[in-house]
């Protein structure tokens, strides 16, 4: 009995085993089904975006998507434009897989393209994109997850139309103008190019927003005007220009020799080898960089603060010069520098050196907000005042800055006083007057017989000459 019984035991132990191996056989294949499920069965749709808007195309438009699929990848990437009963394929992309469990799409996808309205045979009025996404998802009996979007559009093929209503006749090199003109459509971008410096157009006031007006100023070395040109882009990419002459009165700059002496160096390259710890050499050496590299690296940083001038004009009348003041030094005069009867540099003075007494005050020279104010290399402690529509002026050598970005100072309003800080030997003030980041002589702003005849009146004849124009 007792062996039946050990018998019938190691029996039912061995169907007990066999019972078990066959559960964790079948729990081990439900694993490996529902990971398989999961992975290659996955339901997640793909994402597609459109960087920017895509709501109004031109003759030519640069589209820029982003695709991505985390799961199982991308297969299909189509983009079709339709218009009424006409249809354009204007993208597609396939990925083929190479195995039956290889997710052989990207997970992502970046992509530009360039839409050619004319090619594509369609025409001025409303259309249709739609975007098609497909991934390699067993999903869909092995169709894919799909993504469809559909993106109302406008097309728009006509670039706007300019109208020159007044242009600077006369200009000198280091001289400033202005041009007004009319765009008869909404424009995203527009102003004035002369010699490929671009500068931007604004209102030329609230009262008529389809006239806008854009100042230059022409740089000190300027030998011929080759093009000036209005140009404007729509909304839908479209650009239109017109062009217009001008005439370039050819103006000489003064010569002047500058002799350096070790009085000076020593009193000066203290103060710039502790702003610029670089400086190497001898004082002459140290003198040569400031002048040349650090004046190149002061001239970019003042570019940068003239970059996005207030869209209002700000200033009103002539520019004030500095009170009781005798010119030192002119604006765009050629400069030599010597030391010991040797040549060592060149430079030119973009500026106009105003010397009074001692720690002078100095003023805003015209309403204005403050788009810099620190300390700036040859230039010492600088200011410089945001006029509006691309015009600045600048203070420098200053003993003492008054003002803060962002402030706005009325014309008269003393920022500082005068100094000897940077490149300067005595105690004056360096004016600069700047157009879009180029320097123009400041003698035209103190003008005001010039600014009533090149400006004052045109912006006030605009009003009402060109009304109905």
């Amino acid at each position: 009995e007792l062996n039946m019984s050990d018998s019938f035991d190691r029996m039912t132990g061995k169907r007990s085993a066999k019972s078990m191996i066959l559960s964790l056989f079948f729990l081990a294949l439900i694993a490996v089904g529902a990971i398989a499920f999961f992975k290659y069965y996955e339901r997640e749709k793909p994402q597609f975006n459109f960087h920017g808007d895509i709501s109004i195309f031109g003759l030519t438009r640069e589209v820029k998507f982003a695709v991505s699929d985390a799961r199982s990848g991308i297969s299909l990437v189509e983009i079709v434009m339709t218009q009424g009963d006409k249809s354009a394929k204007v993208y597609e992309k396939k990925f083929s897989r190479v195995g039956f469990f290889e997710n052989n799409g990207p997970k992502k996808l970046e992509e530009t393209v360039i839409l050619e309205s004319g090619a594509l045979g369609l025409t001025d009025g409303e259309a249709e994109l739609q975007v098609t996404v497909r991934d390699f998802s067993f999903w869909n009996w092995m169709a894919g997850n799909e993504t469809i979007m559909t993106y109302p559009v406008t097309m728009d093929t006509h670039p706007p139309k300019i109208s020159i209503l007044h242009s600077t006749r006369y200009v000198s090199p280091g001289g400033s103008g202005m041009v007004v003109y009319k765009i008869d459509d909404t424009v995203a971008k527009h102003g004035l190019t002369v010699n490929g410096h671009f500068n931007p157009g604004f209102p030329v006031s609230d009262e008529q927003n389809d006239r806008y007006i854009a100042f230059f100023g022409l740089p000190f070395d300027t030998e011929n005007i080759d093009k000036a040109v209005v140009n404007a882009t729509d909304m839908a990419g479209n650009a239109g220009d017109a062009a217009f002459g001008m005439i370039l009165k050819k103006k000489n700059f003064k010569q002047d020799q500058i002799n350096i002496n070790d009085n000076f160096l020593n009193l000066k390259i203290p103060e710039f080898a502790h702003e610029y710890p670089q400086l190497s050499g001898s004082l002459v050496d140290k003198f040569v960089y400031v002048n040349s590299r650090i004046r190149e690296e002061n001239y970019q940083a003042i570019v940068a603060a003239t970059a996005n001038p207030s869209p209002l004009r700000l200033w009103q009348g002539p520019f004030e010069r500095m009170a009781r003041s005798s010119r030192m030094a002119g604006f765009a005069e050629y400069r030599t520098y010597y030391y010991n009867n040797d040549e060592i540099d060149k430079q030119v003075h973009l500026g106009i050196d105003l010397a009074s007494t001692k720690r002078a005050e100095v003023k805003a020279a015209n309403r204005g907000t403050v788009a810099f104010a620190d300390y700036l290399g040859i230039y010492g402690n600088t200011i410089i005042l945001d006029h509006g529509q691309g015009i600045f002026s600048l203070y420098s050598h200053l003993s003492e800055i008054g003002v803060a970005v962002g402030e706005l100072k009325e014309k008269g309003a003393t920022i500082g006083l005068s100094g000897t800080s940077g490149m300067a030997g005595g105690d004056h003030l360096h004016f600069s007057i700047l157009v879009n980041g180029i320097f123009v002589t400041p003698v035209e702003w103190w003008d005001q017989q010039w600014l009533q005849l090149n400006i004052h009146d045109i912006l006030d004849g605009s009003k009402s000459k060109y009304k109905n124009f």
